[in-house]
């Protein structure tokens, strides 16, 4: 099968954040695909999917006639268990595993049709901020559905967990580096420290994702909605909430506050569990991602969230 180069957003992403050992994954990529292309019996349906930073995504035909999607995945922390969470979902509210290559971590997906996204639906007779509002609801109502008992993954990759990623960022606000300090300021780490030592401890855990947002959710013929890109985490509701929320008071028109209370509704979750995980995601985004010129913007976004 005819490889197609890939989308420039990915190759800069994947070069920028890995920087060799992304570069040994992009040119090892062809080779997955052709040897897939042939052990799966698949065939090219079009040009590889833009959008996303760390896959190469091709729609395919399979030999049936069946149209799916190959995912070819720079693996991470992040997305390792994307193919557990989706075995795990068995296509209620995601998409389908067709199959799973364990020595290069690509999958073979159903193909949603449609697919346009959340983040792009319009609902006429609504204005901006009711078809946000509506947006939130349809989101968190599948991501409800979407939490589970998080059950031994078998033969694929492990979950990661929650509680080791608030560990991680206790240290890390607990005890700042000057360069930390620098950046967010003594008074936002004694804050983000306060909110690890409240989100600790013994709570009702399942499947929980963390990468939540529009563009990951798209229409479907089978389903509504189905989400095609899962980034699991053994968690509690309130976890999904968190990294929702921080999205939608970063770069939605609801404020933060409105969309915590909602979530939470629609989660089914504590709401200041979720405004605690919302503000944490928000400043560990200060620390890891937002350039200088984003900071204010990002801080914002958290201090609309405490509101």
């Amino acid at each position: 099968m005819r490889f197609d180069p890939f989308p420039e957003g990915v190759r800069r992403a994947v070069h920028g954040w890995h920087a060799d050992a992304g570069d040994r994954w992009l040119a090892g990529v062809p080779d997955t695909v052709d040897r897939l292309a042939r052990e799966w019996g698949l065939r090219r349906a079009g040009p590889p999917f833009e959008g996303g930073s760390h896959s190469y995504v091709l729609p395919v035909d399979r030999s049936d006639g069946t149209p799916a999607v190959l995912k070819v995945v720079y693996r991470d922390e992040e997305n390792m268990a994307e193919p557990t969470a989706l075995h795990a979902y068995g296509g209620e509210g995601a998409v389908m595993l067709y199959e799973y290559d364990r020595w290069s971590g690509a999958m073979l997906l159903e193909r949603a049709e449609p697919g346009a996204s959340l983040l792009e639906h319009d609902f006429p007779g609504l204005g901006e901020r009711a078809a946000a509002r509506k947006r939130v609801a349809i989101a968190c109502g599948l991501y409800r559905g979407l939490w589970r008992a998080a059950d031994p993954p078998g033969e694929h990759p492990a979950y990661p967990r929650a509680a080791d990623m608030l560990a991680s960022w206790e240290s890390r606000f607990g005890d700042p580096a000057e360069w930390l300090l620098d950046r967010l300021g003594r008074e936002w780490a004694k804050r983000a420290a306060a909110w690890c030592a409240e989100l600790r401890g013994p709570v009702d855990e399942g499947l929980a994702n963390r990468d939540t947002h529009l563009g990951n959710i798209v229409s479907s013929r089978r389903e509504p909605w189905l989400l095609i890109d899962p980034k699991p985490y053994v968690a509690e509701r309130a976890f999904d909430g968190g990294y929702f929320v921080f999205k939608q008071a970063l770069h939605g028109p609801l404020g933060g506050a409105e969309v915590v209370r909602a979530a939470a509704g629609e989660l089914g979750a504590d709401v200041e569990r979720v405004r605690a995980w919302a503000a944490l995601r928000g400043l560990d985004f200060v620390c890891e991602v937002a350039e200088s010129g984003e900071l204010d913007a990002v801080l914002g976004a958290v201090e609309s969230i405490l509101e």
